[in-house]
């Protein structure tokens, strides 16, 4: 159904109403953008390729709206924290389209913002966005030279603070990155950041291969690369026809395919299940690995989902049913305090994180992650591996994940892990990686660590540590686990 808009009204209206409605829900209710989203489309009488673009709107403003509100800070004579909700949002969403769409019409922007900001609020606040946003033009013809350039270009010679600002993440965060990692990787996590995030589909090779998927997907005119960590994922650059939801893709319904990060499908493939062993994912809810380690299994074994949110593991259920994956049992438990007799031959600890190499996919992330974070974080980490070390036969497998780049959460728990558990020794990733990848990233040592951090800078991969541990044949005892 196409978009139908009052006489009134310039073409475009109603999709940028619902994205200033949801900003409104997200930015002055706190809100997590994704739910907001999800429950405005789901009533919405708007065409795929609206709900598509109100969903560019509302996560492009929420990852960019330290810039965007320093930019209206410039050209708005009121400071930005004492406009009105209306007015603010809907500059925001003029802003964002000027700066980053560059395809779309600055009149229509125009035209589409000042009807908005009329019928939402009143006439003044109509003049006032006209006014803001030709002060904006103006003031962007006049540098036209370095219009094309992205803000922020460069790390070096940069302050903290207006890194912060250009790529509109929190201070404390920046300043931690600029500690933690040279320039170069610095500017990679930056711009990625506040990057629209890939859409990666994996095929369900319990039903179809990697090359079938291929071909339903060129079939349906749907442009896409093989993802350069796991074969069987596509990453998509375009959606083919309609531009809808990844879930409207032929085989979706057919359970040819999950929506699924590649660096997050690495994760499973790491743990390496056989058919017949007993698995655990102590953090398993969406259910994305715990999904993937079923397929590995060919539906033989038992793969144990825990986690403690009941209405996440629903979706898992879901899938479970729509890919044809009969070998996983759900547990709404808590991971530090989960138990199961006997021993199971392998457990993947998808640990609760910062987020902090996923931001451009958890948009609103950014303003809500505070420094004491990573402590806690840390503190729960470390609790999951400790009483996963005791659900693990001899010579188990035991991988620690997170989509963190924070060393506190990553590195040092595990580090700190093996330290109390002499049972456990670091294990070779080098099966687990494309022997391209691991060459054009230079990872032969790093692998063979048997812990990994992924970067950005990596193929713009998103942030994923892995870790893998094999417990040895030994009676040595734990610190963590009381004597008889």
């Amino acid at each position: 159904m196409t978009e139908q808009v009052k006489p009134t009204q310039p073409k475009g209206s109603q999709s940028r109403r619902a994205a200033l409605q949801v900003l409104m829900r997200v930015t002055q209710s706190g809100a997590y953008s994704n739910l907001a989203l999800s429950q405005a489309l789901e009533k919405s009488q708007l065409s795929k390729r609206d709900k598509a673009f109100v969903t560019l709107l509302v996560q492009g403003v929420t990852r960019n709206l330290g810039f965007v509100d320093d930019k209206i800070s410039q050209f708005s004579k009121t400071p930005v924290e004492k406009l009105p909700p209306v007015l603010l949002n809907t500059l925001r969403l003029g802003i964002f389209q000027l700066e980053f769409l560059k395809d779309t019409p600055p009149s229509a922007v125009l035209n589409t913002s000042t009807a908005i900001a009329k019928e939402l609020g009143h006439k003044g606040m109509a003049s006032y966005t006209t006014a803001v946003l030709r002060s904006y033009l103006r003031a962007r013809e006049s540098q036209a030279d370095s219009a094309d350039e992205p803000p922020g270009i460069s790390v070096e010679g940069r302050e903290a603070g207006q890194l912060a600002k250009n790529y509109s993440l929190p201070l404390w965060l920046v300043e931690r990155w600029l500690k933690n990692f040279a320039h170069s990787e610095v500017e990679a996590l930056l711009r990625f950041s506040t990057s629209e995030p890939r859409i990666v589909l994996r095929a369900n090779e319990l039903g179809i291969t990697a090359d079938g998927l291929s071909m339903v997907l060129t079939n349906a005119g749907v442009e896409f690369d093989q993802s350069p960590l796991v074969e069987s994922c596509f990453v998509l650059s375009s959606r083919g026809r309609g531009r809808g939801k990844p879930s409207e893709l032929p085989g979706y319904n057919e359970g040819m395919f999950s929506i699924q990060d590649d660096t997050a499908a690495l994760v499973a493939k790491v743990v390496d299940p056989k058919p017949g062993e007993v698995i655990i994912d102590l953090c398993a809810a969406p259910g994305g690995k715990a999904l993937f380690l079923g397929e590995l299994m060919d539906n033989k074994g038992r793969v144990i989902a825990v986690d403690t949110r009941s209405n996440r593991l629903d979706l898992l259920k879901e899938n479970r049913r729509r890919l044809g994956i009969t070998n996983i049992e759900t547990f709404v438990e808590d991971g530090t305090k989960f138990f199961i007799e006997p021993q199971v031959d392998r457990i993947l600890i998808d640990a609760p994180c910062s987020g902090t190499g996923v931001l451009n996919r958890r948009a609103d992330l950014r303003h809500r992650r505070q420094p004491d974070d990573i402590a806690s974080l840390a503190k729960l980490q470390y609790e999951l591996l400790a009483n996963a070390q005791r659900l693990l036969k001899p010579d188990g497998v035991l991988v620690y994940a997170t989509c963190s780049v924070e060393p506190e959460e990553n590195e040092q728990v595990v580090d700190e892990f093996l330290r109390h558990h002499p049972q456990y020794r670091l294990d070779d990733l080098t099966p687990f990686f494309p022997k391209k990848f691991v060459e054009s990233h230079n990872l032969d040592e790093a692998l063979k660590s048997g812990k990994i951090q992924i970067l950005p800078s990596m193929d713009h991969l998103s942030g994923f540590f892995i870790a893998r541990m094999r417990r040895e044949h030994s009676d040595q005892q734990s610190s963590d686990t009381p004597s008889d």
